[in-house]
């Protein structure tokens, strides 16, 4: 999760469509980088699935358009 964090930031792992995200009660909280990368440490479950990692080429979440990039330049 490391790797996703440092190119995407923590926040952006955050699925904030996720009923563990509402049940955390985190719509109605400000959270820095570093307090959101805890939270996600502790509640896998508030992670933006899937994390796709393709060589060095990494996405977060449905990312139809840059698998398909990706394929397309044979990685």
């Amino acid at each position: 999760m490391g790797r996703f964090s440092e190119r995407f930031g923590a926040l952006a792992l955050l699925d904030r469509d996720s009923p563990a995200y509402e049940q955390a009660g985190l719509a109605y909280l400000t959270l820095d980088a570093h307090e959101a990368f805890e939270r996600l440490l502790a509640e896998p479950r508030l992670l933006r699935l899937p994390l796709v990692r393709a060589g060095s080429r990494l996405s977060v979440g449905s990312d139809e358009e840059a698998w398909r990039a990706w394929l397309g330049s044979g990685v």
